[in-house]
């Protein structure tokens, strides 16, 4: 199970949300905007992850890794693939709900209802499998 532990984040932090926002703002929703973004973001991210990670042997203080035993363990290019997922489910992610945002100040919508349960998923989607999780050090579980 904690091969899928990044998965799962990913999952419940960035996709099902995403989701949601997406079956609201399906008719406003146009693909052929988004998808430059996306994929710009991920191979902007990716070229980051990259450098970084091969930077950390060479300065003591970097700590920038991935713990193997959290991920699939399929990896490109040094990072595993949970990590260009990350970049694209994010993104994605993030556009939707910015428009969505956007779109329920414009129509008056419950604003102060929404942000707040966003918050509460998505810390509730990080944390608890930290709380309920085996207790250890966390990098090398």
């Amino acid at each position: 199970m904690k091969r899928y532990y990044y998965l799962f984040t990913l999952l419940f932090v960035f996709v099902i949300p995403s989701i949601a926002a997406g079956y609201f703002l399906r008719e406003t929703f146009m693909a052929r905007q988004f998808i430059p973004f996306v994929l710009t973001v991920t191979v902007i991210g990716s070229i980051w992850d990259i450098w970084a990670t091969k930077h950390k042997g060479r300065d003591p203080v970097w700590l920038w890794q991935f713990n193997a035993k959290q991920t699939l363990g399929i990896t490109l290019l040094g990072l595993p693939i949970e990590e260009y997922l990350f970049y694209a489910a994010s993104s994605v992610y993030v556009i939707f709900m910015w428009e969505g945002i956007r779109q329920m100040i414009e129509n008056g919508g419950q604003l102060y209802v929404a942000i707040p349960l966003l918050t509460l998923w998505t810390l509730g989607a990080i944390l608890l499998p930290y709380m309920f999780g085996p207790r250890g050090d966390r990098l090398t579980d």
